[in-house]
């Protein structure tokens, strides 16, 4: 009997399912019409007296597609926003996260405490779907009741808010998700998720910057180094989607300025010294090079690393900056020798000219095999191949010499087999006698005077330079 009940049971509901979803598409089938001539402007009352008169229930299922959707277009949004604003679709979700969130009752009889929990989760489906149907439209005037939704004991509501907001990005939000900023990152409250919280945030706009100044000048390290973290991603993010970004007067105010020259640059905290250097890149001022040349030469490795990386993004390089990043070719770290060289490489010709005479000097073969690793992986080799062919002189001549003879005989013979023919024949015509002339005045040299003639080329003499 027991059995029988289960499979009758089983049955039921999926007889309800079916009756569910043939609902479901024969409304749609019907009012699909209406709703695509609405969202595409032409505004006719018929069709609004048509969805004003169902129930809203039914209104909501007919657009929930709609709200699926990962992405709508920004004209369908507008008018998709009229149409649940008169349907009072709005009213509806904003009564739904005005109420008082899931009720949930203790019971001696057990049928009726599970149908109490039950009805709690719907509700609490209903409060996400809400949650997100406005997020969706945008709907500036929510975010206080979005914002209220972040206290909800269910984790999923939290991060269904916590996208609407960043969605929103309304500035007056800002600071209150500031204020949860700092009781998370010092763990005194599990909600929201802290990783969830700064996602949000970061999608802000760079208008509410201001705004993080208190949690910059937090007392805890913990929470400097969020608020750190998420201005440097907003900044960064800015930077790639506008060539040429820099962090003008509106955007950093004076205090927060001094704030980052003279208090984060010089934390006590390694990882919010290393952030600064991806910030201060974007900064048009004139005491950020000094600030910069000293994060170059800081006592922890990865907040050298990270400034040499950034180095490559400075909006206003100068001279001196190239000779700090050409020191780090030195480092006892091998990811900042490797950085420098890449971030020399990408500086221009006045890079890698530093970059050229470095390698052409050092006497280390470890940091001269790195700076050819990193020649050939960038696909400047086959450059300065083709460049020697046609009569290149200078530096670059010098070190094309030197990656065939010594530094890398195996890595430009492979560069040559990729090359077309004649421009691997120019190069051979014009490498090949100054290959035999070094051989012949090798073989004539006393010990002694090879070892003075290297020395008096590693002096670099300006005439060979030029």
């Amino acid at each position: 009997m027991g059995t029988c009940l289960l499979v009758a049971v089983a049955f039921f509901r999926r007889w309800q399912q079916i009756r569910y979803v043939r609902y479901v598409h024969s409304l749609q089938r019907r009012y699909r019409p209406i709703v695509a001539e609405l969202l595409s402007g032409t505004r006719g009352q018929s069709g609004i007296d048509a969805l004003r008169d169902l129930p809203l229930a039914e209104v909501e299922l007919l657009l929930d597609p709609l709200f699926s959707r990962r992405k709508l277009p920004e004209r369908c949004l507008v008018f998709l926003q009229v149409i649940c604003s008169e349907l009072g679709l709005i009213d509806l979700w904003h009564g739904r996260l005005s109420k008082e969130r899931g009720i949930w009752s203790t019971s001696s009889g057990g049928g009726y405490a599970q149908e109490i929990s039950d009805r709690a989760v719907m509700r609490s489906l209903l409060r996400a779907k809400s949650i997100r149907n406005l997020g969706k439209l945008r709907h500036q005037p929510s975010w206080p009741l979005l914002v209220s939704a972040l206290d909800d004991r269910h984790v999923d509501i939290q991060e269904v808010a916590l996208r609407s907001l960043a969605a929103l990005g309304a500035p007056e939000s800002f600071p209150a998700l500031c204020n949860r900023l700092h009781t998370a990152a010092q763990s005194k409250s599990p909600a929201p998720p802290l990783q969830g919280l700064q996602a949000a945030m970061v999608d802000f706009s760079l208008a509410c910057v201001p705004a993080l100044l208190p949690s910059l000048r937090h007392p805890d390290f913990r929470v400097r180094m969020r608020a750190t973290e998420i201005l440097k991603t907003m900044i960064c993010r800015q930077a790639a989607r506008q060539p040429g970004f820099t962090l003008r007067s509106e955007v950093l105010t004076v205090p927060m300025v001094e704030l980052l020259l003279t208090g984060l640059a010089v934390d006590t905290s390694a990882e919010i010294r290393a952030r600064m250097a991806e910030v201060l890149v974007f900064l048009p001022d004139p005491r950020v090079q000094p600030v910069l040349c000293a994060l170059l030469r800081d006592r922890q490795w990865f907040v050298r690393l990270r400034s040499v990386r950034a180095v490559a993004q400075l909006r206003h390089a100068a001279t001196p900056l190239f000779i700090d990043i050409r020191d780090r070719l030195n480092d006892p770290h091998w990811r900042v020798r490797e950085a420098a060289t890449q971030t020399l490489l990408s500086l221009g010709q006045k890079g890698r000219l530093q970059l050229y005479e470095y390698f052409l000097i050092s006497m280390d073969p470890e940091i001269r095999k790195q700076i050819v690793e990193v020649i050939e992986r960038t696909g400047l080799m086959s450059v300065l191949v083709e460049e020697y062919g046609q009569g290149a002189i200078g530096m670059n001549a010098l070190v094309v010499e030197q990656l065939a003879s010594e530094a890398a005989p195996l890595g430009l013979s492979g560069v040559l087999r990729t090359l077309r023919p004649d421009i691997r024949q120019r190069f051979l015509d014009r490498f090949l006698p100054y290959a035999e002339a070094k051989m012949r005045f090798l073989e004539e040299k006393t010990e002694e005077e090879k070892a003075r003639s290297l020395q008096q080329a590693l002096e670099f003499p300006p005439h060979l330079a030029a």
